[in-house]
């Protein structure tokens, strides 16, 4: 009851932030917003939104304009439209990098440092740590081609990662993340594998400390994981090399069904097909659906 009253009220707040054009000033509502509307988050810190935030815009012939980005209306409007917008307070600084910097890479970090436009998912980890200002500007259309995704397809396993983060929430997000990577558009599939490598370090770093009774196989279906993270890029060979050493007997019974995945998609991503074949009926049929977004 609690919650479906804090999603009405949450409704009638942001659909006045939205007539009025003005962005979130709260991190934390515009992450539970997010959640709501399988929305990516547009993130800036407080300072950079403090001058003209020059932004360039497509209009349907392909003609770019320049507008500035917190003073444009239909700039905002598109904003609005794509993602939950929100100015993080400079105040937040400390607390945030503590959160969202262990263990992470020089692009990460330099992307949550720097004065660029972030798109984060509903738990805050950015997204877009690889994309360039076009001549010393941001497009704001390109932007919005790139990474303004429809996230109900992680509805369930983002919500559950959102509302309660263990290794169970964090390895069912990370595997759902590299489902979507699967099916996504060839210009975002890296960074939405770096997304699901987040979680999945996370949950790594838990079951290390855990005392499962299937923490052996569940670290199997890791390393199994990480090879599944190569197919998806293309990297066929690669994991049919990685595949050649290893032992069919060594894995575990919860894993068969991934690592025959593995064998089938690899072999046939490198024109294996007869060799592949037999490995065709052990592959759920889920798997075999990929297929064809990973071998094509």
């Amino acid at each position: 009851m609690k919650k479906s009253v804090f999603a009405l009220l949450l409704c009638v707040f942001v659909t006045s932030f939205s007539w009025s054009q003005e962005w979130l000033t709260s991190f934390k509502f515009a992450k539970r917003l997010a959640l709501m509307e399988d929305k990516m988050i547009l993130a800036v810190w407080e300072n950079s939104a403090s001058y003209a935030y020059p932004v360039l815009i497509e209009d349907n012939k392909g003609i770019k304009y320049e507008v500035k980005l917190f003073e444009d209306e239909n700039a905002n409007k598109l904003v609005w439209e794509y993602f939950v917008p929100v100015i993080i307070s400079e105040s937040n600084y400390d607390d945030l990098a503590a959160e969202y910097l262990t263990d992470k890479n020089y692009k990460y970090k330099d992307r949550f440092n720097d004065d660029f436009l972030k798109v984060m998912d509903p738990n805050g980890n950015i997204i877009n740590t690889g994309f360039q200002d076009e001549y010393g500007i941001l497009n704001l259309t390109r932007l919005i081609r790139s990474y303004a995704l429809n996230l109900s397809f992680l509805k369930s396993e983002m919500t559950g990662y959102f509302e309660n983060k263990s290794f169970s929430s964090a390895f069912r997000l990370a595997v759902k993340y590299l489902d979507f990577a699967t099916y996504a558009k060839d210009d975002v599939k890296k960074e939405i594998v770096n997304l699901s490598d987040i979680y999945m370090n996370e949950a790594k770093s838990l079951l290390e400390k855990s005392n499962f009774d299937n923490k052996s196989a569940l670290t199997q279906k890791i390393e199994l994981l990480d090879l599944n993270k190569d197919l998806i890029l293309g990297r066929h060979r690669k994991v049919y090399r990685a595949l050649k050493k290893t032992n069919e007997t060594s894995i575990d019974k919860i894993n068969k069904s991934l690592y025959a995945f593995l064998q089938y998609a690899s072999l046939k991503g490198i024109g294996k097909i007869e060799e592949s074949l037999k490995w065709q009926d052990q592959v759920s049929q889920n798997d075999l659906n990929k297929i064809k977004f990973i071998t094509k």
